[in-house]
């Protein structure tokens, strides 16, 4: 039956009321007070990877990197490296020659790949062996890299079998290669790309002989690229862009395991945003003239990977970045939803005033895509950034992982940087994905190339980060005798975060010197400074100029004093 409260009750219960009201404003407006949490990137450890002389003297380096359950394994050109990773950094544990790990003698070898199959446990690598017309896969013995690995050749039919790519499925192991008639790039011609499917059972077994069944050659598609399945899938993926522009990606589904019969249909040919072929790349030399010397190679499929009925996939292309008006080389990542062959979103990865290159990406395990890429602009040496889409949909500002000592230090063999990075989730811990990519030189003037090796975390919010001006620097005039170091001094007038500092002097109009800090903090009025030693003829008042870049490539004014220089007494 109802209760009857008393009058002293009901008052009683609208004090209560009032009170909640009351703490419930409080805590709203307090909510409204705190800063949205915006979408960011973290660089957690970045550490030296292999370099020119531990990847056989060869240049330009081909990058790759691959974590598995305590282990983070990278592969340049012809060297691996092992790193356990459950502390930090990470602890390294072996180098081996690339010729050791596949048995092949004194045969040339180029293009390594090289994953983590969760689904068997076992670490896949492939590489193509020049001399014996082949493309060759590793499969380890068991969850360690540094166990025993046994190795299995696929012919190319006497062709050269050109940046061999590495997939798998449930049952299946993909191989994909670009056959040429030779290896010499003045006298080759295309013959198509191959995809070898291969029995994962077989190779898992120990068979000599596994059970396999080619595709092509076809030129029909361009750079096929067979994706890394992360999730259980009877299906494996592999998509494909016309060169050398192209307005559709094309995805292809291999089915079957061999010995049954495989099937290998395009199954869409969705729109893109049109891919072209990126123009070259430059950076600064040590007197801080430019020159173009980065090879930005063209428009193919660089990696691809799939999980749970999506697949991302990056390719370099041409765009003019915001806030740009030139034209220049971007990276390209892009979503597919494998179920209808859709493209559900795509993003040009571009720096102001600069240039991306060599884009590759993985997801981590709560919704985010993370892409490990090269950058370089006339004042910035080449660096290795990595950028997150976060899985409320919005972009982070770029984390650097590492760049090149100092500009003129960067690799100058050729003029090329590569043909590919790496990136690869860590298995054992699903928010980490683990990056590599070159950063040139490991000391001022040197020509030869190093890699760097990063963990990176992304966090989701509710708000895109906003923009933060780089910090104001100030220059103040100095003084020197020539032939000895000299201090060119400034201040900071604002505080900032992950700055790079650059200074230049000029001399006749021309670039004398240039020199760009390490990305670090900025104190609002403190003086910093950089040595520099003139030329022993140089005489007279020289301009000197000073900026701060920002994390995201936005620079500051430049601020200018002069520094006299004497003769030397």
């Amino acid at each position: 039956m109802p209760v009857r409260r008393s009058g002293a009750a009901r008052a009683g219960m609208t004090l209560v009321l009032a009170a909640l009201a009351v703490a419930l404003w409080l805590g709203s407006a307090a909510a409204a007070r705190r800063p949205a949490a915006v979408s960011a990137v973290t660089v957690t450890q970045s550490f030296p990877g292999l370099d020119q002389s531990d990847g056989g003297g060869f240049a330009p380096p081909d990058v790759q990197v691959a974590a598995g359950p305590g282990f983070v394994v990278e592969m340049v050109n012809l060297a691996m490296r092992v790193w356990r990773t459950p502390g930090s950094p990470a602890a390294e544990v072996s180098t081996e020659a690339l010729a050791t790990l596949f048995q092949t003698g004194a045969d040339g070898l180029t293009d390594p790949r090289v994953l983590y199959d969760p689904a068997s446990g076992r670490w896949l690598a492939s590489i193509s062996d020049i001399d014996a017309g082949e493309v060759l896969l590793a499969v380890s013995g068991g969850g360690d890299p540094t166990g025993s690995w046994r190795i299995y050749p696929f012919d190319a039919g006497g062709d050269c079998a050109d940046q061999p790519r590495l997939g798998t499925a449930d049952g299946v192991i993909v191989l994909a290669a670009d056959l040429f008639t030779s290896c010499d790039r003045r006298g080759t011609r295309l013959v198509g790309g191959e995809l070898w499917t291969v029995s994962k059972a077989d190779v898992l077994a120990g068979e000599t002989a596994p059970a396999f069944s080619t595709f092509g050659p076809t030129r029909t598609f361009s750079s096929l690229t067979p994706v890394q399945s992360l999730s259980a899938t009877s299906t494996e993926y592999v998509v494909s862009v016309d060169s050398p522009t192209s307005i559709v990606v094309h995805l292809l589904a291999v089915t079957g395991v061999p010995p049954a019969a495989v099937s290998v249909r395009q199954v869409a040919a969705p729109r893109i945003t049109p891919l072209q072929d990126p123009p070259t790349a430059v950076e600064p030399t040590a007197s801080g003239e430019s020159f173009a010397d980065l090879d930005t190679n063209d428009d193919r499929v660089l990696d691809a990977v799939w999980e749970q009925g999506r697949l991302w996939f990056s390719a370099n292309t041409a765009c003019t970045p915001t806030g740009d008006t030139q034209r220049r080389s971007c990276g390209r990542i892009a979503e597919l939803a494998t179920p209808d062959g859709t493209v559900t979103w795509q993003k040009d990865l571009g720096l102001p005033g600069g240039y991306v290159f060599f884009p590759t990406l993985r997801p981590d395990g709560a919704g985010s895509v993370l892409a490990v890429y090269g950058e370089s602009s006339r004042s910035l040496a080449p660096a290795v950034a990595v950028v997150a889409r976060t899985a409320d949909g919005a972009f982070t500002k770029p984390a650097l992982v590492g760049e090149t000592a100092s500009p003129g230090g960067s690799s100058q063999n050729g003029g090329r940087w590569g043909d590919y990075f790496g990136a690869a989730r860590d298995p054992s811990n699903p928010s980490v994905v683990w990056v590599a990519g070159e950063t040139g030189a490991p000391a001022p003037g040197s020509q030869d190339w190093t890699t760097v090796v990063g963990s990176a975390v992304a966090t989701a919010g509710s708000t895109p980060p906003a923009s933060t001006p780089p910090p104001r620097l100030q220059a103040r005039p100095g003084s020197g005798v020539a032939g000895k170091p000299v201090r060119l001094s400034y201040v900071a007038l604002d505080d900032g975060s992950g700055v790079r500092r650059q200074v230049t002097v000029r001399s006749t109009g021309r670039v004398v010197f240039r020199r760009t800090t390490v990305p670090g903090p900025v104190y609002a009025r403190r003086v910093y400074g950089t040595s520099w030693t003139p030329p022993r003829r140089l005489r007279g008042s020289l301009p000197f100029c000073v900026r701060s870049i920002a994390a995201d490539g936005t620079q500051s004014a430049p601020s200018c004093a002069s520094v006299r220089i004497a003769a030397p007494r």
